[in-house]
Parts: structure tokens; C-alpha cells; sequence
């Protein structure tokens, strides 16, 4: 027989080992039942009133924005380019904490294109928060940008805020430009924004993004913002068959969950040909932090728990009963064993863990929504999403990576209830501390313990708002810590086989 021929073989004997089993084979499908079980159950007792609160606007695409600024505007009908000088950007310094209602909470960093302050030139249909725009601006520290109906984002070139802008209609399409002295220009991108009409408003305006502030710990978390004000002067402003410039504040109505004082509306001071904006508030994407697909999918803790209790066995019975010493009699190769044991136990999990989780999303979906997870806030999550896709299958793996951390501490102990507990350890102790810890603490945890696995969860971005401390850590990363428990495990357990008797 030869080495490629054996391994084969052997994993048919593992496999048979596992399916031989009835009660093995009963914890399995108990794992799937749990997790959809524990995920509807879950759902049943999550409720939100989000979209009750008068301050969701939607964009273009029906999806959650902000869209707060001052602008100094006039309407323009077809083709029309506007060009301007923005002299300066002042922006206010930044306060790394505040106290809110008694409570110090701590300022958030946004790496979003859309987070900075902002000065620049922009068309858009009327005056209407939500409504369909294109922008070309100089940021705070993010350089020149295309930015279009709240997600589209082309960015310049970097430096200082002090720059010229040109933004062009040409039918459908806006080009935006950048130049450094007026007369060499160099072009940022085009957009088509989904419904600019033909006649809009065009002209200069000025954002500033409140900053968030946060504290979580002891299984809750808070949120707080704090409004900011940004000054921009602008000069050399040309714009083909313009008429007389207005100045708005475009504010959304207030009402939302987060402690938040009132924004400034803004002004606009003329001297000869010179504007000086001051504005305030958020021109982007503006969705809850929740996650729908994470809700849903929590029922994965409870089928995690069967999953470990296989995983240990799968290992420890060979040895209980002396299987162990026949087994390694027909394949002294031990390490080839134990590889075996890892890929068939690896391979069922996640086929389990698989059914568990898509049934969970397809349960737990419809029971969110009856509880108010649903539109404008939380767009329906489809399987056919990339990101939910994601979620499902790196949960299904990080389920299979912890059995199998199961499985290689069954071979290292030998003993059955010690090796479930001290897996089943491993996975909730940092848990439940990184739901006690305060602030961002909890991330070391996550990234050195098998809890950040259940990061896999999130079909959104990393967010530190939330009580959950998995959702600090992005699914990838992740799914690495728990790998990276795998390959030490197993390689511990490997070492330890071949050193000790049978």
C-alpha cells in the first residue's frame, strides 16, 4: 500500500468510526437543531423601534443616510460647469472624550471617505435631505473627492485642503477636477448619479460630521454625539450663466436613540467676491450598527456546544475503550491518525454547522423583521448578498476550527469531561469578559482567544457601539485567531501522540 493510497483509507475508516456511533450521529443533528432553535428564539426576544424616530433619511437607493451641510446654491437647467477656489479649511480641534449624562464616553475614529469635514462643490436634486447629489470637495485630511448619492467615493490626490474644484455636467455624467494653481487640471473621476433631473441645484457648501462618542462595558453600551462646526473660504468662484447665489442649511429632522446636542445651522459671510461657509453635519451612508445576519445567527453558540462534545469524543473513546492501540497497530503513522481524524470531524462540523446556520437565517430573518428590523434602517439580508454568504460559511467554518480545537485537546487530556470543559472554556470565559470589560479592552481578547471566531457572524463592517464584543474585530481576522488555535492545537497533540504510549 502507499502513502497516497493509505490516507484515503484511512480517513473511510474515521469516517466510519463517526457514523458508527449512534448517539454521535444524534449530537449532530441535536447541534443543527439547536442552532436554528436557539437563533428563533433569539429573534423571538429582539425587538428595535429605530425606524420610529423621525431622523432616518433614505437615499436614492432606499438605503439610511445623513445628509446635513450648509449650501450656497442657485438652479441651473442642462449642462453647466462650476469652478471655485477653496482657500482654507478650518476645522475644530478634536476632544478625545466628553461627559454625557453623567457618563465619560470616548471619541470614535471613522477610516470612512465620508467621516471628514468637508469643503467643496456639489449639484443635487433641490434641497430635500436624501435627495440625489454629486460632489467634488477638499477634506480633512482625506484629500480631494468624487462623492455621489451617499456611497459612490473616487478619491483625488492627497494634501492639503487648499485647493481649486471644478465640477462639470455633461447630460447625465458629473466630472469633477482638481487643480493646484487654476490652470493645470487633473480629473478625479466621473459619477452618474441615479436621479439628478435637469434642472438642480448647484453651487459650494461646507459639512462637518458630529463626532461619536462611545463607552460600552458591563453588557451594555452607549453612544453619544457631539456636533462640530467647519469654516471654508471660498474665491474665484465661475459658474456659465449664473445668477444670484442663496444660502441654506439642509437639516434632517432630529429625534434618534443617541444622547446628541442639536447642530449648528450654518452661515455664509460675502466680502466682494470672497465666501466664507460655516457649516456643520454628515453628507454619507448611515446605517445602525446592528447586524440582522449576526441576530440571526447567535443560535450558533448553542450548536457549537454539541459540536465540542463530539469533537472531544471522537478523540477520548478510542482511548476508553482501547480502540487506540488497534487503530495505530494498522497505521503506525501517527501523525496521519490524528490528520485524519481532524479532516473528517473538520469536514462533518462544517457541513453541520453549514445547515445549521443557513436554516438559522432563514427562521430567525422573518421574526426580525416582525420585530422591527425592517426598512428604511435594516434592508432585507439575502443569501444571494456576498456578505451574508461570507457570514454563513465562515461561521459554518469556525464552528468545524473549535471542534476540532475539541478534538486535538481530547488527544492531548485523554479525558473526556475535562477536555469538553476546558474547550467549552475557551470559547465563553472570553465571552463573557469581553462583555464585563470597558471600552475597546476586550479586543486582546478576541484576537488571541477562540471567542473572536464568533466575528464570523457580522455581515457588516467592525463596529465598538455595540454590547457584543465580537463585533469590534472584522470575519476575517477572526476566523485567523481560530485557525491559528487550530494549527497550535493539533501540533500539540501531534507531539504529544507521538511521545506518549498508547
Amino acid at each position: 500500500m502507499t502513502a497516497h493510497e493509505s490516507f484515503p483509507r484511512l480517513l473511510l475508516a474515521e469516517w466510519i468510526k463517526l457514523r458508527s456511533v449512534s448517539r454521535w450521529l444524534v449530537t449532530l443533528v441535536s447541534a443543527v437543531l439547536l442552532t436554528i432553535g436557539l437563533g428563533y428564539l433569539a429573534a423571538s426576544g429582539s425587538r428595535t423601534d429605530v425606524n420610529r424616530f423621525p431622523d432616518f433619511v433614505t437615499g436614492p437607493r432606499g438605503e439610511p443616510v445623513a445628509d446635513e451641510f450648509f449650501f450656497v446654491h442657485q438652479p441651473v437647467t442642462g449642462d453647466a460647469t462650476l469652478t471655485v477656489r477653496v482657500a482654507s479649511l478650518t476645522t475644530e480641534e478634536d476632544r478625545s472624550t466628553v461627559r454625557m449624562a453623567s457618563e465619560e464616553l470616548s471619541r470614535l475614529d471613522d477610516p470612512s471617505p465620508f467621516a471628514g469635514a468637508a469643503a467643496g462643490l456639489m449639484i443635487k436634486d433641490g434641497t430635500r435631505p436624501g435627495s440625489s447629489y454629486a460632489s467634488v470637495s477638499s477634506t480633512a485630511g482625506r484629500g480631494a473627492r468624487l462623492q455621489w448619492d451617499f456611497d459612490g467615493d473616487r478619491p483625488g490626490s492627497a494634501g492639503g485642503a487648499a485647493r481649486w474644484l471644478r465640477l462639470q455636467r455633461s447630460g447625465a455624467t458629473i466630472t469633477g477636477y482638481e487643480s493646484a494653481d487654476g490652470v493645470t487640471w487633473r480629473k478625479i473621476g466621473t459619477a452618474t448619479p441615479k436621479a439628478l433631473p435637469a434642472t438642480a441645484e448647484i453651487g459650494f457648501y461646507v459639512s462637518s460630521p458630529p463626532a461619536r462618542y462611545t463607552t460600552r462595558g458591563g453588557g451594555s453600551s452607549s453612544v453619544g454625539t457631539r456636533p462640530t462646526e467647519t469654516e471654508a473660504v471660498f474665491d474665484n468662484v465661475s459658474l456659465d450663466a449664473g445668477g444670484a447665489w442663496q444660502g441654506d442649511a439642509i437639516r434632517m429632522a432630529t429625534g434618534s436613540g443617541e444622547k446628541e446636542a442639536p447642530l449648528v445651522d450654518g452661515r455664509v459671510v460675502v466680502t466682494g467676491s470672497t465666501y466664507t461657509v460655516t457649516g456643520s453635519g454628515k453628507i454619507g451612508p448611515h446605517p445602525p450598527d446592528d447586524d440582522m445576519v449576526s441576530a440571526a445567527l447567535i443560535g450558533t453558540l448553542a450548536g457549537l456546544m454539541a459540536l465540542i462534545a463530539v469533537g472531544v469524543l471522537f478523540a477520548t473513546s478510542e482511548y476508553r475503550h482501547g480502540m487506540i492501540r488497534t487503530t495505530l497497530a494498522a497505521s503506525p503513522r501517527r501523525g496521519r491518525v490524528l490528520a485524519a481524524k481532524a479532516v473528517v470531524l473538520g469536514a462533518v462540523s462544517f457541513l453541520v454547522g453549514l445547515v445549521g446556520t443557513v436554516g438559522s437565517f432563514l427562521v430567525a430573518v422573518p421574526v426580525l423583521r416582525d420585530q422591527g428590523f425592517t426598512l428604511p434602517a435594516f434592508p432585507r439580508p439575502s443569501l444571494a448578498d456576498g456578505a451574508v454568504l461570507r457570514a454563513l460559511v465562515l461561521t459554518a467554518v469556525f464552528m468545524a476550527g473549535v471542534a476540532v480545537v475539541g478534538l486535538a485537546i481530547g488527544m492531548l487530556l485523554r479525558h473526556s469531561a475535562a477536555a469538553i470543559t476546558i474547550t467549552v472554556v475557551l470559547v465563553l470565559l472570553p465571552l463573557i469578559a469581553g462583555m464585563i470589560l470597558p471600552g475597546t479592552s476586550p479586543k486582546w481578547l478576541l484576537y488571541t482567544t477562540l471567542a473572536g471566531g464568533l466575528a464570523t457572524q457580522r455581515a457588516k463592517p467592525p463596529a465598538v457601539t455595540l454590547a457584543e464584543p465580537w463585533a469590534m474585530i472584522g470575519p476575517w481576522a477572526g476566523i485567523a485567531v481560530v485557525a491559528a488555535w487550530v494549527v497550535g492545537a493539533l501540533g500539540l497533540a501531534w507531539w504529544q501522540l507521538r511521545k506518549r504510549d498508547s
